[in-house]
């Protein structure tokens, strides 16, 4: 920050404030001097850094002086201010966000098929959560392995949160693991909280060796699809998001065979 007027001063004001501190004590005209602001501006000026209370004036003189604070309190002031107004604005944005969403969500889009892809651990956790941000009525999540780029610790447990607050919203969940998977996942996520989400419903939990590969269905229209790094198995290259009805309905067909056979979890020891 190298100006006040980042914090919300005018140009004018800036000028003024900085003269006052070079003068100490000093009239209108002499700030007028001091700081090339206009004669026909000063009082402006000067009245708006003494409403934010970065100046204070003695009246007992004729005519009346300016006496600039600290620096620092100047700073302090003009921040806590900031600071206000910008909550004030977040939160006007806040309660007008739901309107925002229900018109861009008006708009027809396209049900061509379509994909897109993210690359890297990180960006495929975002993509991810967006796409499953998306769930209306159904999740599918499937896992053979977990990719030695995941810290099954925090990323697991954003997860569960995650399944948690769709299973609050009525959300199908079907969770699907391959047996190294499960026990990687129940040692690392808090077992209190896996086995609520496990006794909670719309929830089921299932574990095959028949699995391969990881993915997840969204609402039964469209799949992410995690992708190895072809020269380190173990990690992650990316996450394709397939929207596409023809594979999407292969992908359920498949999932619900092998979902029959798999062992259900009805609670963890």
């Amino acid at each position: 920050m190298e100006t006040l007027r980042e914090l919300g001063l005018s140009s004018y004001e800036e000028r003024s404030y900085r003269a006052l501190l070079a003068l100490g004590s000093a009239t209108a005209s002499d700030v007028v001097e001091k700081s090339g602001v206009p004669t026909g501006r000063i009082y402006d000026s000067l009245s708006g850094l003494e409403s934010r209370g970065l100046v204070r004036v003695h009246t007992i003189e004729k005519p009346k002086r300016y006496v600039p604070v600290e620096p620092e309190t100047a700073v302090s002031r003009l921040i806590e201010s900031r600071k206000s107004e910008l909550s004030a604005e977040i939160n006007r944005l806040e309660a007008n966000q739901s309107t925002l969403v229900d018109s861009l969500s008006s708009i027809d889009r396209p049900r061509d098929d379509f994909w897109t892809a993210a690359v890297g651990p990180d960006d495929s956790l975002e993509l991810l959560f967006e796409r499953l941000d998306t769930a209306e009525e159904s999740v599918v999540l499937t896992a053979a392995g977990v990719s030695e780029q995941f810290d099954v610790d925090s990323e697991g447990t954003v997860l569960l949160d995650w399944l948690l607050d769709a299973i609050d919203d009525g959300i199908n969940v079907s969770v699907l693991l391959s047996p190294p998977v499960y026990a990687d996942a129940v040692s690392a996520v808090d077992t209190e909280k896996a086995a609520f989400t496990i006794a909670k419903t719309p929830f089921e939990l299932r574990v095959t060796d028949a699995v391969y590969g990881n993915f997840y269905l969204i609402d039964r229209a469209e799949v992410c699809l995690e992708v190895p790094d072809p020269i380190q198995p173990n990690h992650l290259f990316g996450m394709l998001n397939l929207r596409t009805p023809r594979f999407s309905a292969r992908v359920a067909e498949g999932f619900e065979s092998i979902w029959a056979a798999a062992e259900p979890i009805e609670s963890i020891e």
